[in-house]
């Protein structure tokens, strides 16, 4: 049976390099929130759009991911992009994130319940988080899609009830199948 970070790295040895930099719309609706001061990361970064997008905002970007292909075609995008950006391998089972290092931390489309406390310490006073995941609906459109990896309504406002909430929606029964909060560490 295949690791997860080899089904990764097979998946994304599909892909081909893009120069157009395609950042979650997350990230584009709340673009005037990114003032550019300070380092951002993208956890889980995949093929760095959502790092590329930080970068150009202004932040000294960093993407983590598990997959060195991802990363990899992240960097080319980068370079051909003229843009600068950091780039981790890391399992992020077992990485440790560093504690108030960053002003913005992104997460989209992926859950691991065990780093919710390491995420909310990697963000210094102020910071920004946007997160993003799927949720229970997204079972009924996949039911093969490991449970474990959803959100219960709600879930995300839990995790950061003592934040300043910017946006979220978060247990709305609005179909969507995946859900987000955006907000501030106070």
């Amino acid at each position: 049976m295949k690791s997860d970070i080899e089904r990764w790295n097979a998946k994304y040895d599909k892909h081909k390099i893009t120069e157009s930099i395609e950042p979650d719309p997350i990230l584009l609706d709340h673009r005037s929130l990114l003032q550019g001061n300070g380092n951002a990361l993208d956890l889980a970064a995949g093929k760095c759009d959502n790092a590329l997008f930080l970068a150009v905002c202004g932040y000294d970007s960093f993407a983590i991911d598990a997959s060195y292909i991802a990363l990899h075609l992240g960097k080319k995008k980068a370079a051909r992009n003229e843009i600068e950006l950091n780039c981790l391998v890391a399992d992020l089972d077992s990485y440790p994130l560093p504690k108030h290092q960053f002003d913005v931390v992104v997460v989209v489309r992926y859950l691991n319940r065990s780093l919710i406390e390491a995420v909310k310490q990697t963000l210094g006073k102020g910071g920004l988080l946007f997160f993003k995941t799927f949720n229970k609906r997204f079972l009924e459109q996949k039911p093969s899609f490991p449970p474990e990896y959803v959100l219960e309504d709600g879930e995300l406002s839990t995790w950061f009830r003592s934040w300043n909430c910017i946006d979220s929606n978060d247990g709305k029964p609005t179909g969507a199948t995946q859900s987000y909060w955006v907000g501030r560490k106070t």
